[in-house]
């Protein structure tokens, strides 16, 4: 584990995450990695930040010589509730599945990676729209298996979920661990794991806050604020996810972990012979680690159910705000994680509403009965309407 870390390095890492020129963030990673003490506890943080360094590498070799409209092609502006990646081997159906899904025009073709850059669309659920980016499928390296493009794994890495497109009718228990090894290799897990740390770096806040779900963490908030601030940092959100040590707080804070991204399965070609017989493979393999549907883009098979399963394993819900003075809520809800309280509600609308704050009306799934008076702890769920009353 990363303990005991001195001053200089910590600057150094903070210096290295700051830099935004690629050769920069080589420069400082490596200055970071001279500074780290060289003992057992610290060897993952090591191997870790010298992967760091040779995915930069790959990026700068990659970028050479390309002109700057390429490397933009990769970018994407996120849009909507959430933003959700396709992923998946090649011909698995991506494009066909976009196509029925969203508004997106995505190349259709029956040859190997006809998708070069990411190609986004709006998939409609209810009252939100979940953005969907078809990702190029990674690359096959006969040595090594299955590669991600350094600019996907950086996609992936601050994408909200993924979808994960399978060929039904071509061996997908197979393409199922191509992708996740290969997912794995870049320290990206689609299963959710026991205890997890999140450090989300906040601008104007002037304060660390701690959310925690599951069982409570056996660390004291002061001992995490401590901590955050010996590396500098002093605006962030602490998500805590398990019995967390204060070790996996500053694994957290050096990117030394693996990374869980909400995951729902598509296996698509539903409709192509031998496709049911791979589909219960598929289930068996799968159980209930990560929910699954089956998909025919052909004959549109089980696309409607889509959109509500990246609802759900994305741990979203809608939360409607209502004016004391109106009987009407707005039209249009704030979309949060499950598990946000009202106090975190009226924080992400403005922190003036949060320092003013005084109690709140609740109506729906989780109020005792219509306009129940609660305070800032209280638990919001799905579809909820919160009317805020401030001083």
């Amino acid at each position: 584990m990363p303990a005991n870390l001195p001053p200089e390095a910590k600057a150094k890492w903070n210096e290295a995450l700051a830099a935004k020129n690629p050769r920069e963030k080589v420069r400082l990673f490596q200055e970071f990695l001279s500074e780290i003490p060289k003992h057992k506890g610290n060897e993952r943080l090591r191997a870790q930040t010298k992967t760091k360094i040779a995915t930069l590498k790959q990026e700068i070799a990659a970028q050479r010589g390309k002109r700057s409209v390429s490397r933009s092609s990769w970018s994407v502006d996120r849009e909507g509730a959430a933003q959700v990646m396709l992923f998946g081997s090649t011909n698995a159906g991506r494009s066909s599945l976009l196509r029925a899904l969203t508004n997106a025009q995505p190349v259709v073709a029956a040859y190997d990676y006809t998708t070069q850059w990411p190609v986004p669309g709006m998939l409609k659920f209810e009252d939100i729209q979940l953005q969907l980016i078809e990702l190029p499928a990674p690359q096959i390296n006969e040595s090594s298996g299955l590669e991600i493009q350094p600019e996907a794994i950086d996609l992936i890495r601050n994408t909200d979920g993924l979808l994960l497109v399978l060929d039904l009718s071509a061996e997908p228990v197979k393409q199922f661990h191509s992708v996740t090894a290969a997912l794995e290799e870049v320290r990206i897990s689609i299963q959710r794991p026991s205890t997890s740390v999140e450090v989300v770096r906040e601008k104007g806040s002037g304060e660390i806050r701690i959310a925690t779900s599951g069982a409570s963490a056996s660390i004291e908030p002061e001992k995490i604020r401590s901590l955050l601030h010996s590396y500098g940092i002093k605006n962030a959100l602490v998500r805590i996810y398990g019995d967390a040590s204060l070790s996996d707080v500053e694994d957290a804070i050096l990117e030394n972990v693996t990374l869980y991204k909400p995951c729902l399965i598509v296996g698509n070609k539903l409709d192509l012979p031998a496709a049911r017989e791979y589909a219960t493979e598929l289930k068996m393999e799968v159980g209930d680690s990560v929910p699954l549907i089956l998909t025919s883009c052909l004959i549109g098979t089980g696309l409607g159910k889509i959109g509500e399963g990246l609802f759900r394993c994305l741990g979203i819900i809608r939360v409607y705000t209502k004016e004391p003075s109106q009987s009407i809520p707005s039209e249009r809800p704030f979309v949060v994680r499950a598990g946000t309280t009202v106090g975190e509600l009226a924080r992400a609308i403005h922190s003036d509403l949060a320092n003013k704050y005084r109690y709140s009306r609740i109506w729906g799934p989780t109020s005792k009965f219509a306009g129940e008076r609660v305070g800032p702890e209280h638990v919001l769920g799905d579809k909820d309407v919160v009317e805020i009353h401030t001083e």
